[in-house]
């Protein structure tokens, strides 16, 4: 989207009259130097009249624009436009080789153009000046043979199309710059609000400041569609670039800043550069490509001497030690209402959607507005499919979901919920203390919101819960009924990969995994928590302090994240007091006894099954929990199924002692007493 063409600046006829008049007038002067106040080189029926001087071009024409914007003076205007005119009209080779005296040179030159030109100065030339360090003008002498003063001059390709009124992005930059559309979908209010904070920044800027603005927080899309708001509100096209694809070769990127700061006057465009382009990778590796370090020198070389309006785009801000100064402006979180209006919108006019359906929505989801509206989209899409059985709200739901888990499913391991409160064999204690957990997680909006707790309570109003137990004793499958109660997704989150050995690095990846679940309020299981948490340790040097740091802030996050957060761990004892003090629920899963391994036995195998001589009874002789016992249960289904027989006693025995085999222990004459 790079080559997308940009907004014509003006009308054609006007660019068109202008440069002709200019191009005649300059013309002119090169006649009048081949006639020679002597008539050299014309005969004196040719000789024409001294030409008057150029006249100052149509002020909104395209000539008007390039000579106020860089600075032009009448002299390197003329010349800009002797090169034009090679372009344009076929008989300046003609009067370019009478005026130098010379038909093998029929091209404009800067010798001719001191010649003939009026107010010649020899500044012109010099490549800091305007023609040549905005790269208005070329110098054609591939060989370097030729004079310095005797080369043949020609005008920018980007810059005579401009000239006559056509305007497009400068080809070498296809390919590094997007270029961003502006949504043609209202904004929130307080993004709007944004977006006049980001034109303030760039039109307050000082005279010894740039019109630079660092926006961070929420997401890209959200970052772009801010910034292309703000553009279009100043008058402006945008172009966005990564940061990593910048160059680290000082010439090369100086080179890049010149063309894109004269593409900015000419487009006029602003430039975003994304700073988190190399961020969405999953935990435990490196983003590819430059390091941290050099992208953010690249970046800083560019913008440090951009006097165009620029934005800085990231998740968090930049550091302090950072070059380019610029406005920072943080991109707010959508309130409640704000979300509401933004369903509302986007499901509007769809049948048997609700304020109670759409608020639901709202209470479990925490997208952005444009996630909200391609949400909209599938459900529009799907009502018009005919999806039977779901009313606009389930499938509003079902869309958001599949949103949400976008963010989520790099970050840890996505289990469907399929098990419900029939699966679950646990003590109706425990029971009990799920269904609440749940009702937590269900009504928190009524309770903080509508009841006004959150006024009150203010922090803490995150729901966690430690799953206390071995093994196999039912944890995880808890936490999937719990899932699929609430109708939401279950991530489950290895803290061993999470926790990093390098200092600041943990405190990332939990954010990473909170921020990317608070849009669809996912069901967080983090196992083993035992790898973080245990008695945090005295503080005897720095990763003593950043191991308990790692601890409080995962503490701070489950408190506020606004689903359910479960820790599961089978060392309870060893955990901190200070932290089961800040753990709203703790379920404990003993090992189950026998009547409950019984009742394990009966509801793993299903009714479809052949069997022939099961007994729950006996099979619950098997000390071993849940998990086992659904193991043991699977192969034996299997090695029954490969004799092509029912499932029989001898089938779970065989399939028993691998089991054991696996937890390194023996199977007891006790425990298969009776078997066979």
């Amino acid at each position: 989207m790079g080559g997308e063409k940009a907004k014509v600046p003006g009308d054609g006829e006007l660019h068109h009259k202008a440069l002709s008049v200019a191009v005649e007038a300059v013309l002119a002067r090169l006649d009048a130097h081949a006639s020679g106040p002597d008539g050299n080189g014309a005969s004196a029926a040719t000789a024409r009249s001294e030409p008057a001087a150029s006249p100052e071009p149509e002020p909104g024409s395209a000539l008007d624009t390039l000579s106020s914007c860089f600075g032009l003076s009448p002299f390197e205007r003329d010349v800009l436009v002797l090169a034009a005119a090679a372009e344009l009209d076929s008989t300046t080779a003609s009067r370019c080789a009478a005026a130098c005296g010379d038909p093998a040179r029929p091209y404009p030159t800067f010798s001719l153009a001191l010649a003939c030109l009026d107010d010649a100065h020899w500044s012109a030339l010099a490549p800091v000046g305007p023609l040549r360090r905005w790269r208005l003008l070329e110098l054609d002498d591939r060989e370097g043979t030729v004079a310095l003063t005797a080369s043949r001059i020609r005008v920018d390709e980007r810059i005579l199309h401009f000239l006559v009124g056509v305007d497009y992005l400068d080809i070498r930059l296809h390919g590094l710059l997007t270029w961003i559309a502006p949504s043609a979908q209202a904004l929130p209010a307080a993004h709007e609000r944004t977006v006049r904070a980001v034109s303030a920044g760039w039109a307050a800027a000082e005279l010894d400041a740039l019109p630079h603005v660092e926006l961070v927080g929420a997401d890209r899309q959200t970052r772009w569609e801010i910034a292309a708001a703000a553009a279009r509100e100043s008058g402006l096209t945008l172009y966005a670039v990564s940061a990593e694809d910048l160059p680290t070769d000082p010439g090369e990127r100086d080179r890049l800043a010149r063309l894109w700061q004269r593409e900015a006057v000419l487009l006029p465009a602003a430039l975003l550069v994304e700073l988190n382009d190399g961020s969405s990778v999953s935990l435990g590796e490196a983003p590819s490509g430059l390091s941290a370090r050099d992208t953010s020198a690249a970046v800083d070389a560019l913008t440090g001497g951009l006097a165009v309006p620029v934005v800085l785009s990231a998740d968090d801000p930049r550091p302090a030690t950072a070059r380019a100064r610029a406005e920072r402006v943080t991109v707010p979180a959508l309130s409640a209402e704000e979300q509401l209006d933004v369903w509302t919108d986007a499901l509007g006019g769809l049948p048997e959607v609700t304020e109670w359906g759409l608020r639901g929505l709202v209470a479990q989801f925490s997208l952005p507005a444009h996630v909200i509206r391609s949400a909209a989209t599938s459900v529009r899409r799907s009502s018009g499919s005919g999806d039977a059985g779901r009313d606009a709200t389930q499938l509003a739901w079902r869309a958001g979901l599949v949103e949400a888990r976008m963010a989520l499913d790099e970050l840890g391991r996505r289990v469907e919920p399929r098990a419900g409160w029939n699966d679950l064999v646990v003590a109706e204690r425990q029971r009990a203390i799920l269904r609440e957990i749940v009702a937590h997680v269900r009504r928190r909006a009524t309770v903080h919101q509508e009841w006004g707790f959150e006024s009150v309570l203010r922090r803490g109003l995150g729901v966690t819960a430690l799953f206390a137990g071995g093994s196999g004793t039912g944890k995880t499958l808890a936490a999937e009924v719990m899932a699929g109660e609430l109708g939401v997704d279950l991530f489950v989150i290895d803290l061993s990969q999470v926790v990093s050995k390098y200092i600041g690095e943990t405190e990332k990846n939990l954010r990473r995994v909170f921020d990317a679940a608070e849009r669809g309020g996912a069901l967080l299981l983090f196992d083993e928590a035992d790898s973080l948490f245990g008695k945090r340790s005295e503080v005897k040097d720095s990763h003593d302090r950043y191991a308990n740091l790692e601890v409080s802030y995962l503490l701070m996050r489950m408190e506020a994240y606004r689903g359910l957060a479960v820790l599961t761990t089978n060392m309870k004892k060893a955990l901190d007091n200070a932290f089961m003090r800040r753990i709203r629920f703790v379920v404990d899963f003993p090992f189950p006894s026998v009547p409950e391994r019984a009742e394990i036995w009966r509801r793993v195998i299903p009714d479809r099954t052949p069997t022939r001589g099961l007994d729950p009874e006996r099979l619950a002789q098997l000390t071993v929990a849940g998990g086992s016992i659904r193991n043991i249960a699977l192969a034996g289904a299997f090695l029954a199924a490969e004799e092509g027989s029912p499932v029989r006693m001898r089938h779970m025995l065989a399939a028993a002692r691998t089991e054991y085999l696996k937890l390194e222990r023996s199977l007891t004459p006790s425990e298969v007493d009776g078997w066979v």
